[in-house]
């Protein structure tokens, strides 16, 4: 059988960069990158396994040609011509994949926390907005972490996430994926956090749920999403101005459209809910940091779903930049 061709053998064959094909870049210059790229595929994975260690890759592989990012994007800018995706002026590259390791050992752990703690920390310093390809979701964490000396201050959080993780702890673990916004609550230099898309079953049982409350979150369930105005109503109870991390589980999309993930629950968002979702963020606050996580390749089907992710992570590359371009409000 011969080679099923690909929009890369179209336009302009394989790129030979970074995801989107672009640049690579290493800390040494994160001054002159306004949005660094990094796969980071583990932080602290339960003893299931790092399921989504791979993700990284399969993101940067399903939507990658020469030239991608210079054509015009009918999903971010409709009929107004563009001259691509990313602004003059605005610089975007990939630090490729963090030297994490997929193992579960506690003291395994605690170095690939170090380590996303160092890198994302480097990249703030260096006024780079962090944009992470996980990895499971415990990968947030640290990630969250290297806030705590934000020159922007106190930041929000936007979780878009079919599972509201606020396990305290999970068989003893208090770090894993099921915990990443029961410990983002803990951090000082974390305010405002709003939840979209919960739905279904998962880990979190009646102290969950009022501990999240006692918090103060706002939550916008898929079933109060649905409503006329939901979106709306949701972005809203963002503070206006505050800047805000956009943390996203690619299990709030429906699994029709999104079946490579472990925890799957009918009745998530589509792509245009989350395209209408990200816009108004934009519209919003300015975006600090983002991370797309919990895609499972292995449960991938015809690479359905890694396509999407990379579709999705394209949008908000290109809405952030829109952000940058435009400069404080």
């Amino acid at each position: 059988m011969g080679k099923t061709a690909s929009m890369g053998d179209l336009f302009g064959g394989e790129a030979g960069d970074g995801w989107l094909n672009l640049p690579r870049v290493g800390t040494d210059a994160l001054a002159d990158v306004d949005i660094g790229v990094i796969g980071i595929g583990s932080a602290t994975p339960y003893p299931v396994g790092s399921y989504c260690h791979d993700a990284p890759d399969a993101i940067r592989a399903s939507r990658s040609w020469p030239t991608i990012l210079d054509q015009h994007d009918f999903d971010l800018f409709d009929v107004v011509p563009s001259s691509g995706v990313i602004p003059d002026g605005v610089s975007a590259g990939d630090l490729g994949n963090l030297d994490v390791v997929d193992d579960a050992a506690p003291e395994i752990t605690a170095e690939n926390r170090r380590r996303i703690r160092e890198a994302i920390t480097a990249m703030l310093e260096a006024g780079t907005s962090p944009f992470v390809l996980g990895g499971d979701d415990s990968v947030p964490i640290p990630v969250l972490e290297s806030y705590c000396g934000f020159e922007g201050g106190p930041i929000s959080i936007l979780q878009i996430d079919a599972h509201i993780d606020w396990r305290d702890e999970v068989g003893g673990e208090t770090q894993g994926l099921s915990s990443n916004m029961r410990r983002a609550s803990e951090m000082a230099h974390v305010g405002s956090i709003v939840q979209l898309a919960a739905r279904g079953i998962g880990s979190a049982r009646k102290h969950e749920v009022e501990a999240a409350l006692d918090y103060g979150v706002a939550f916008h369930t898929m079933r109060r999403l649905r409503e006329s105005g939901g979106i709306e109503r949701a972005i809203a109870d963002l503070p206006e101005g505050v800047p805000v991390y956009v943390a996203l589980d690619v299990d709030s999309l429906d699994p029709t459209l999104m079946p490579a993930v472990i925890g799957a629950a009918q009745g998530g968002l589509d792509y245009w809910q989350m395209m209408d979702i990200f816009e108004a963020i934009e519209a919003r606050a300015p975006i600090c940091g983002f991370n797309m996580v919990e895609l499972m390749p292995s449960r991938d089907v015809n690479g359905q779903g890694a396509l999407m992710a990379s579709r999705l992570g394209l949008s908000m590359l290109g809405l952030m930049a829109r952000q940058i371009a435009s400069g404080p409000a």
